[in-house]
């Protein structure tokens, strides 16, 4: 019996330790395709943002291919519909299917081959997102 990862499992006491020193500081509530979403990121992740002289933009992406895969990806600046959530800090989401289902080629590139536009691909929208700032990285996570 496989119990890493599983519902019983212990969690990596580090993280655990780091989610102590480092809590959530900052949330707030935006409306992202018509839909009530929280964003939460730590102190750090808002020390980060106030250096910056441009907004970041989370982009969550939403991968349908042989697997259904869920990215963070950060921007400097991008050309897609964001929402606001600070002067320093904006998000986006995108449903997306990929050109290939190549495992190596999908697990190093995500080669994107178009966005998803259906009617039911609309209807899919993130509940919540985390941001932070570790080791001189961006680091986030959402959900459905």
């Amino acid at each position: 019996m496989n119990i890493h990862g599983s519902y019983f499992s212990i969690s990596n006491p580090l993280q655990m330790l780091d989610r102590w020193l480092h809590p959530v500081r900052h949330t707030k509530r935006v409306s992202l395709r018509d839909r009530e979403m929280e964003v939460e990121w730590t102190s750090r992740a808002q020390h980060e943002l106030e250096k910056r002289d441009t907004p970041l933009v989370v982009e969550m992406q939403l991968m349908f291919s042989c697997v259904v895969k869920k990215r963070t990806i950060f921007h400097d600046s991008c050309d897609l519909d964001t929402v606001a959530v600070s002067d320093k800090l904006k998000v986006a989401f995108r449903p997306v299917e990929p050109t290939s289902c190549d495992p190596v080629e999908f697990a190093t590139k995500y080669p994107v081959k178009r966005e998803f536009d259906s009617a039911a691909s609309l209807k899919i929208r993130p509940k919540h997102l985390l941001v932070d700032y570790v080791n001189g990285e961006w680091a986030g996570e959402f959900g459905i």
